[in-house]
């Protein structure tokens, strides 16, 4: 006698078939999706605007980082305090819209300064590097002693000769800056020992810089040109007696003979 197994009731034999997908669902998914994405790029892309709003906000309009202090470094005391007045520093306004480059230029109109570098110190501060003249001669201008610088410019107001440093006889104007500038040019080209002896440089233009020796004698240098060359010369001719040396061309030197 055969047993026959009983058989599943049919909703048991396999699970039931999923609903057919339509393309139209698809298509709705798929802009759910895109429109999530949107909104999160939307939403990111807003918060960005708000931080660089506020930002701007903070560095260029708040109070908060103000400019409070001006650090004047490379000067003593009275020459910084002459750099902070002609600097005109807009204190109390935000230190990202001070304009650094009028500020230096206002500052360097001080007669002893060479450069002022304006830079900003986070968060309240904006510092001034000056560099000062630095004095290679002195000059009797009509307005008294004044010193003198490599480019020729004119500060201080030593009161006098300063023992260490030549002594110029040139232009004190603005025009007249080329004849100082060739003045303390063949100053500085001089070696110490020869410097030592000179008691004035002369220059009425930037061609005709001339040497007042402390013994009396004159030397005619013409201009900065060929320094070199009119040492050597000039130092073999120093040995002969003589009242005044032309070594303005060196290789064809001439000697004013004692009377």
């Amino acid at each position: 006698m055969r047993l026959r197994t009983p058989s599943p009731p049919p909703d048991l034999a396999r699970p039931p078939a999923p609903p057919p997908v339509v393309a139209a669902d698809l298509q709705a998914a798929r802009r759910r999706t895109s429109r999530r994405r949107r909104l999160r790029r939307g939403a990111a892309a807003g918060g960005a605007v708000l931080v660089l709003v506020a930002a701007t906000w903070l560095v260029g309009y708040s109070d908060v980082l103000a400019l409070r202090s001006v650090d004047v470094q490379g000067v003593d005391d009275e020459v910084a305090a002459a750099v902070l007045e002609a600097a005109a520093v807009p204190v109390g306004v935000p230190l990202a819209r001070v304009d650094t480059e009028a500020v230096s230029e206002r500052a360097e109109e001080v007669p002893e300064v060479a450069v002022v570098t304006a830079s900003r110190a986070w968060p309240n501060t904006l510092r001034l590097q000056v560099r000062p003249r630095t004095p290679v001669a002195v000059l009797k201008a009509a307005q008294g002693w004044r010193l003198v610088d490599a480019e020729g410019a004119l500060f201080g107001a030593p009161g006098g000769p300063v023992e260490a440093l030549p002594t110029l006889v040139a232009p004190d104007t603005e025009a007249g800056a080329a004849a100082r500038v060739a003045a303390v040019q063949v100053a500085g080209s001089l070696p110490a020992d020869l410097l030592a002896t000179v008691e004035r440089v002369e220059a009425s233009s930037a061609v005709d810089v001339r040497l007042a020796l402390r013994d009396g004698r004159a030397v005619v240098w013409g201009s900065p040109d060929a320094p070199e060359r009119k040492i050597e010369v000039l130092t073999v001719l120093l040995g002969t007696p003589a009242l005044a040396y032309d070594v303005s061309v060196p290789d064809r030197p001439t000697v004013r003979p004692p009377r």
